[in-house]
């Protein structure tokens, strides 16, 4: 087997070459559910917030035009090239794939095939990780590096003026700091304040921490333990929403300053997938016992807009932050 498993790795990567591009965006599978991947992305791409307040009035026989500043704000999104070169000794970790003893002993393209795949798959684990506190760093070495993620495409929109309170897109709740004492009732006044476009909507998701979730549910408990409607406690409903909010708990929101208001198509992942320009191979390299690992793909997020109808950004703080 070690004799040949370096060129085996090398055919495994010309063979799933498509499953290798693929597979960093399926580890995003858990998000991507109350997002929207957006494909066919290389670059920048521009939504924009609708302004006017063009109306029907009553019928009238002359034309009597009435001109207001209808505008468009643009809102850019972008995504990045980014790259992964790997080299690693494939005899090295032969004896560490199966520690186990298995009914049938597994053939140099099967390992071949876990080897390449199980790359990518971390490749996709560094995305999620990364999803909202990316910083764009062109100089930097990291994922961390790559592009802007949510959280600090907020953080930027908000020195810039486009998230604000006076728009009604952002709500500043850092005045007061959530416990599990208060936290339903701040999340749910939270929700109350959204603007009314944005609260008629049927299905809104509420992109928290875990820990914010567990301190909700753990409110619940006290504030509804003894109701006799209440099925359990474990929650995915924001009480005061109608129905309408769902949490979305997510361990990769820990520790940042944000939640989020917003819907799914808002919520975008930009990746490319479409196009020659994303590679992913396994190939000989400098050193005659290892192979490299190589990978060249576009990933960004970005929201389709910050109008307050399809946004809004909560900023707050809880015990561990003060």
């Amino acid at each position: 087997m070690a004799i040949t498993i370096n060129q085996t790795l090398i055919d495994a990567g010309i063979q799933y070459r498509k499953d290798l591009l693929t597979m960093p965006v399926a580890q995003l599978a858990e998000v991507a559910q109350f997002m929207t991947i957006k494909t066919g992305v290389q670059g920048k791409i521009i939504g924009g917030i609708l302004n006017t307040n063009a109306e029907l009035r009553p019928y009238k026989t002359d034309k009597n035009v009435q001109t207001d500043g209808t505008t468009i704000e643009p809102y850019e999104s972008e995504n990045y090239l980014g790259d992964v070169v790997k080299e690693f000794d494939p005899n090295a970790i032969l004896g560490t794939l199966y520690t186990e003893i298995t009914a049938k002993k597994p053939s140099e393209r099967e390992i071949a095939r876990m080897v390449a795949l199980g790359m990518a798959a971390k490749v996709g684990e560094a995305l999620y990780d990364e999803l909202f506190t990316a910083v764009r760093n062109v100089a930097g070495t990291t994922t961390h590096d790559l592009f802007d993620g949510f959280s600090t495409l907020a953080a930027k929109a908000i020195i810039a003026g486009t998230l604000s309170a006076a728009k009604k897109n952002y709500q500043d709740l850092t005045e007061t700091t959530i416990t599990t004492s208060n936290c339903g009732e701040v999340l749910k006044a939270a929700y109350r304040n959204c603007n009314k476009l944005f609260k008629k909507k049927a299905n809104v998701f509420l992109y928290l921490p875990t820990s914010i979730l567990e301190m909700y549910e753990d409110w619940y408990q006290v504030e509804y333990g003894t109701a006799p409607w209440n099925a359990g406690f474990q929650q995915r409903k924001l009480v005061g929403s109608s129905e309408k909010c769902t949490f979305v708990p997510l361990a990769n929101m820990e520790d940042q300053d944000y939640m989020f208001f917003s819907v799914s198509d808002n919520m975008q992942i930009l990746v490319d997938q479409e196009s020659d320009k994303e590679i992913a191979r396994i190939r000989e390299c400098d050193n005659p016992k290892a192979v490299q690992f190589f990978m060249m793909s576009y990933f960004g997020t970005g929201y389709d807009n910050l109008d307050k109808a399809f946004i809004n950004v909560l900023e707050f703080t809880t015990e561990s932050d003060s």
